[in-house]
């Protein structure tokens, strides 16, 4: 009998080992690949060791003054997420949406001086990665005048696409991704399997023509006064590449490379050269972003892959051991021969 509960027992442990590598397969680890909703992400700088950039400075007059200059530069980005709003999200975006405070500050790598200011707020879906519809969303770029400063008003701006992060099990294909210049999400094509920084991770590249940009009147025509002086009529011309390694098990970036160039081109005179640098992430940056990637991509593997394999493997060994001791434990059954009849005995007739 009590080999009987035995085996029962271990039989049943296997088969709910096996339900429960189904379950963290396919329900738990899937229904946890999103942004965690405290996640505050690390800040990531850009560095450029020799770039052209127009300045803003006071001159001696105390009056702004543009230049151009050429100096290394030094890009942060910071995000600082808003807990607060996200909790007051209804609807589809309840519960699936994050709201980011992002901030970015490029100065000159020698003497620390500001060059731009920019402030954003965005809502990323938390699975994707994606921008979504969100009626707060801003963003504000600080005027080549810094006595001039605006506010980030919500609504002044409809971001789309990929921006900080990609999907969690990013595919091999092409996304769109927000350029800041244009105002629009543009294609951003996979080209290879690669590995980088120490991690497996597909390259996305994306390819942005010459075109020109639309500036507000009064920041072109600054631009114009300092630079072309004579000049009154003008565009701002934009070209820029941008190259992206992802780890595609967190859709985080582990690797960012951007090239870009912009020329001012007065409509009589000779365009200048008003940005144009080749921006990638530091070392320090490299080596935040690799950790923490490595260590969401060890976490989703071992419960999303080792640890049901594990448990089936367990399971099936306990079903088939317990069945084995249950079956040892039957007592066997004996039937009792059947008795021959035996003939009656008949008395000789004398």
């Amino acid at each position: 009998m009590k080999r009987r509960i035995t085996g029962a027992t271990l039989f049943g442990l296997g088969i709910l080992c096996v339900l429960l590598a189904g379950a963290l397969a396919w329900i738990i680890v899937p229904s946890q690949r999103k942004v965690p909703l405290d996640l505050i992400p690390p800040d990531v700088v850009l560095e450029a060791s020799n770039a052209t950039f127009a300045q803003v400075q006071l001159g001696p007059d105390g009056a702004p003054q543009l230049t151009v200059e050429n100096a290394g530069l030094r890009a942060t980005t910071g995000i600082k997420p808003d807990f607060e709003a996200a909790a007051d999200l209804t609807g589809d975006l309840e519960g699936n949406t994050v709201i980011w405070n992002v901030f970015n500050a490029t100065d000159r790598a020698d003497t620390g001086a500001a060059v731009n200011r920019s402030e954003s707020r965005i809502a990323l879906d938390r699975e994707s990665g994606e921008a979504v519809t969100w009626p707060g969303q801003c963003h504000n770029e600080a005027p080549q005048d810094p006595s001039q400063n605006t506010a980030c008003t919500p609504g002044n701006v409809d971001f789309e696409g990929q921006l900080y992060l990609f999907p969690f099990g990013t595919q091999k294909q092409t996304y769109l991704y927000w350029d800041s210049a244009l105002h629009e999400a543009l294609p951003m094509e996979y080209q290879a399997e690669e590995e980088y920084n120490g991690l497996p991770t597909y390259r996305f590249e994306q390819q942005i023509p010459q075109q020109i940009i639309n500036l507000e009147p009064q920041e072109l025509s600054a631009l114009l006064g300092f630079l072309t002086p004579g000049s009154t009529t003008g565009s701002v011309t934009y070209q820029a590449t941008r190259t992206i390694w992802v780890e595609p098990e967190t859709g985080a970036i582990v690797g960012y490379r951007e090239l870009q160039h912009r020329e001012l081109v007065p409509v009589v005179g000779t365009p200048v050269v008003i940005f144009d640098a080749d921006l990638g992430y530091n070392q320090a940056t490299l080596d935040v972003v690799g950790e923490k990637a490595a260590d969401g991509r060890s976490q989703l593997r071992l419960l999303g892959t080792y640890v049901p394999i594990g448990l089936v493997v367990l399971g099936l060994l306990l079903a088939v051991l317990g069945y084995l001791i249950a079956r040892r434990g039957r007592r066997p059954y004996y039937q009792a021969p059947a008795r021959t009849a035996e003939p009656e005995t008949t008395r000789a007739q004398a």
